[in-house]
Parts: structure tokens; sequence; C-alpha cells
């Protein structure tokens, strides 16, 4: 299993697939599996086009773990798929702990992020665990 493979199953486990267009909980439209860019109202897709979305979204997030052990940098991608590109760029940074990365846009804490969170700090610690 390579990383990307790695990644999409994560995100498998995390987000849903919705084949026609919807507000997620930010008030912005989306599609498939995340999928945000030029989404508008109306829009739907396939499946394969959802897929190939999510290979496509995910490569920029693969790009700036690429130093990072496999299981590592497949969870630091699935922190910056949910957050955003330059999130996962300021946590890598270590400008904050994504594990406080658990509210929506209200500050409401969703037990869904919370766990989302718990399993990708998880697998973090568990690669400099075994450097260590």
């Amino acid at each position: 299993m390579n990383v990307a493979q790695l990644l999409a199953a994560l995100l498998h486990l995390f987000e849903a697939c919705r084949l026609a267009a919807y507000l997620d909980t930010g008030r912005v439209w989306t599609i498939g599996w995340g999928h945000t860019a030029g989404v508008k109202e109306g829009d739907t897709c396939t499946a394969a086009q959802a897929d190939a979305w999510l290979a496509e979204d995910g490569q920029p997030l693969l790009d700036l773990v690429k130093t990072e052990p496999l299981v590592a940098a497949a969870a630091w991608a699935s922190f910056g798929y949910n957050e955003g590109y330059h999130t996962l760029k300021d946590a890598l940074a270590g400008k904050f702990d994504i594990r406080t990365r658990v509210h929506d846009h209200l500050g409401h804490e969703l037990a869904g992020l919370v766990k989302r969170r718990a399993l990708e700090w998880a697998l973090i610690e568990s690669v400099s665990m075994k450097s260590a």
C-alpha cells in the first residue's frame, strides 16, 4: 500500500461520498469525498469522478508531507484534507496541536472530529514512538 492509498482509506473512514452537491457545515458547496473547488448548487458527479477528485485534492497535501513516514504522512494529509492546506502547513510548523481542531465554524465540538483527530494523532505518534 502506498501513501495515497492509505490516505484514501483514511478519508473513506471519515468522509461521506455524496454524488450531489450539498452545503457542508461551513456553508461551502461540496461534492464527492469533500471536493469544494468550483462546486455549485445542483452539481452532480459519478463515483469515479468523486474518487478522481479525492486523489487530485489529496496530492498537494501528500506533497507537503512527503518526507514523513508513510503512516504519519497519510495521517497528516487526512488532517489537511479536512482543515485545508495552509492549516496543515501551520500544524506541521508546530503552531498548534491538531487535537484542538475539533470544532465547527460556530465553535461547537463535534464528536466525529474528536475521534478523527484522536486517530490521526495516534498514527502520527506511533511513528515517532518507534524512532524514539
